[in-house]
């Protein structure tokens, strides 16, 4: 009996000169604690890119020059076969995927605000992070005469640029700005934030 007022007593004892916490302070609300701007800056950065849209499109390119037959032709003014096609031709298609949306290394100390339980972050613009078609993505749908490897590399370039205009079009940056508020939003709450601005 004795052993436990003694512990009583060492327990109230502590509280008054604060080293333990009161019994109503044990299930007070506690003061949210926020890591300060250079801190928060850092683990965004980690983050890296933030792929918030990804369209998957097919698209088809070509290319066309003098025919064998018509080059002969030109030089010699023998035509070898009236029926050789006047061009050689080359039909790509090409199935792939586009990717947009936020590379949080280009954020710097001035682009986030910390005011108590409030944050405000600018991003940087949304912007596309990665056109992806690989080898076995590409089929050849027409090929009439001979193609040297760099022609057929020129035309499979030709179809990533096509890919990537026809997602502009498509708006695909409008989408990956708003998808990385959202999930810049949501993160930043989850982080302890009460009020939370976004904006680019």
């Amino acid at each position: 009996m004795l052993i436990i007022i003694a512990f009583i007593l060492a327990v109230i004892l502590l509280q008054k000169v604060k080293i333990l916490p009161g019994f109503k302070d044990i299930f007070k609300p506690k003061d949210v604690l926020i890591e300060n701007t250079p801190l928060l800056i850092k683990e965004i950065r980690e983050m890296a890119q933030m792929i918030t849209v990804t369209a998957f499109d097919e698209v088809v390119t070509d290319s066309a020059k003098a025919g064998t037959m018509d080059v002969v032709k030109a030089i010699t003014g023998i035509s070898l076969t009236p029926f050789s096609p006047p061009y050689d031709r080359l039909v790509i298609v090409a199935r792939g995927k586009v990717m947009a949306g936020t590379d949080l290394k280009m954020l710097e100390e001035t682009d986030i605000s910390v005011t108590g339980d409030s944050v405000s972050v600018r991003l940087p613009q949304a912007r596309i992070l990665d056109v992806i078609i690989n080898p076995s993505d590409f089929s050849t749908f027409t090929e009439t005469g001979e193609w040297s490897n760099d022609a057929v590399t020129k035309v499979k370039i030709n179809a990533r640029r096509k890919m990537e205009e026809r997602a502009l079009q498509n708006n695909i940056l409008p989408m990956a700005e708003n998808r990385s508020r959202l999930l810049m939003e949501n993160f930043l709450k989850s982080a302890g934030f009460k009020k939370v601005y976004i904006y680019n």
